[in-house]
């Protein structure tokens, strides 16, 4: 007995739960079927002209989606042309690329060069022997023979240079005789430009860096104007080996430095004189101020290793062998 009315009891449930899924069923039908009347009558609504827009399937194969009825010829639709793309053929590979060789500069017509480097402590601090330039000549020109000296003494304004220049010098390790008596084939005459006047005086610096000039000239024709690298505005002189200048003091000393490097470029056009540009090289791209890394940080004035290294390189790239007889 009491299995039937648990029996009962299932059968009413799961006929409950059926009647409620097909109510269910039977409003989703209703408002699937609302649905379906409203959108008949909406379409009922839209303009005839508006309705033609829509592609049926018994519409002319022409008809483009949006465009309006017209009277006039449809022009044939040109295919597109064809694509053809490349067969590659992976088996016939492209030979590596091979790696750059060494330029091949002409060599020098003479044997051997005696070349002068004058100037002050921006010369002297390339070397007792030049090392950084005798460096750059070799690995160029290893065939041919270079004797070079070093007439760079520090601390020395233009017309202290001048002063000096048919003397013999000793200075440190060097004892040469004098420029007249070495008789070299090149001489490279430094700006002096790092030593300035005191007060401060542009015009003299640039008559007497041109009468040093016209002196060389009368040694030899082959005689180069070198524009040393260009200095470091802020900071320049700070370091443990450095001048340590009032900063102000140091920044204005540098505008007067670039006055004189600037007169090096213009005397050597006006002298109609080779210019060695290591000045214009060195500058920073966006102002007018030394690249730091070519300057060295003990003092923040002279050369580091790399700024002599390109100075070097410069120098070299800029003197023409090929006129020195």
């Amino acid at each position: 007995m009491d299995n039937q009315q648990s029996l009962k009891k299932t059968i009413r449930k799961h006929v409950g739960i059926l009647v409620g899924q097909a109510s269910i069923l039977v409003l989703l039908a209703i408002v699937y079927i609302g649905y379906e009347f409203k959108a008949t009558l909406y379409e009922r609504a839209i303009p005839r002209e508006i309705a033609s827009a829509v592609v049926t399937e018994d519409a002319d194969a022409s008809a483009v989606l949006g465009s309006e009825t017209s009277d006039a010829t449809i022009e044939p639709v040109t295919p597109s042309p064809e694509i053809t793309f490349p067969i590659f053929d992976l088996t016939q590979q492209e030979a590596p690329t091979p790696f750059p060789t060494e330029i091949a500069y002409p060599q020098p017509p003479k044997s051997e060069y005696k070349i002068v480097v004058f100037g002050d402590s921006m010369e002297d601090t390339q070397g007792e022997r030049l090392e950084y330039f005798e460096h750059e000549l070799t690995k160029r020109y290893p065939s041919t023979s270079f004797k070079l000296y070093n007439f760079g003494v520090g601390s020395q304004n233009v017309e202290e240079g001048f002063a000096r220049f048919h003397r013999p010098l000793v200075y440190q390790d060097r004892n040469y005789p004098s420029i007249d008596d070495i008789n070299p084939d090149i001489i490279i005459i430094g700006s002096f430009a790092y030593n300035v006047f005191t007060p401060h005086d542009r015009n003299k610096h640039w008559i007497t860096l041109t009468q040093l000039v016209q002196e060389a000239q009368q040694l030899t024709p082959n005689v180069y104007m070198l524009a040393e690298i260009a200095p470091r505005r802020r900071g320049f002189g700070f370091g443990p080996n450095g001048v340590n200048w009032e900063p102000n003091t140091a920044f204005e000393h540098t505008g007067k430095i670039i006055e004189q490097l600037e007169n090096a470029l213009g005397l050597s056009r006006t002298l109609n004189v080779p210019l060695i540009d290591v000045y214009s090289a060195s500058l920073l791209p966006d102002r007018k101020e030394g690249d730091v890394k070519y300057i060295n940080p003990s003092d923040n004035i002279h050369p580091s290793v790399e700024g002599h290294l390109f100075m070097a390189k410069v120098i070299v790239d800029s003197i023409d062998f090929q006129k020195v007889r």
